[in-house]
């Protein structure tokens, strides 16, 4: 609401800066009450509020269009046919395999950055299904609240996912930097593609 009244403030200010000779009239907005509030820009080139009944044509407030929902839910894989990397979301939490065989991890969301459709992951907890690579790492360091996932969606089949690597709070490194999607990744960014819903 704040920023609508920012806005038509504005939106008044130019039309006080309006150089226009003939008298116009500008709906500002309709008010909650529906009454509508109608200023016309004299010949003094000031703007004054009308003070008698002028015939304007009713405009409808229009809002602007909501943001476009996003919705990682899925199974995502750089190849869905062959690939061993694989992340599964649903809701708030996502399950991927970081080196098959070896590390599967629980991850919670962390935090959502709707301005590029980007969601951040941290680890949800010490994972329970580890080969012998996962049973040498330093799980009860990596449980903390920095994300060790990005990513970005790009449209309803298509993602970008960025692996930052456990965070050590200890030693504050990041550790486990690779995980089976850079091995099958043909470029440098990580590209997933939706396999199921």
């Amino acid at each position: 609401m704040c920023v609508r009244k920012i806005l038509y403030t504005i939106g008044f200010l130019l039309l006080l800066s309006c150089k226009e000779k003939k008298q116009e009239v500008v709906q500002i907005k309709k008010t909650k009450s529906d009454t509508s509030v109608a200023y016309s820009i004299q010949e003094n080139d000031t703007l004054q509020q009308s003070k008698g009944p002028i015939n304007i044509k009713s405009v409808e407030d229009k809002t602007s269009p909501k943001e476009e929902e996003y919705s990682p839910d899925g199974n995502w894989q750089v190849d869905c046919k062959k690939g061993a990397g694989s992340l599964s979301i649903d809701g708030n939490e996502a399950s991927l395999t970081v080196l098959y065989n070896q590390i599967y991890i629980d991850m919670k969301e962390l935090k959502k950055y709707d301005f590029e459709k980007g969601i951040a992951y941290t680890l949800k907890e010490v994972p329970e299904d580890i080969g012998n690579i996962g049973r040498g790492l330093n799980w009860k360091e990596y449980v903390n609240n920095e994300p060790i996932a990005y990513l970005k969606i790009i449209d309803e089949n298509t993602m970008l996912f960025y692996w930052y690597g456990f965070y050590n709070k200890t030693t504050k490194q990041r550790e486990c930097k690779e995980t089976n999607f850079q091995q099958e990744s043909k470029t440098k960014e990580i590209i997933l593609k939706r396999c199921s819903p």
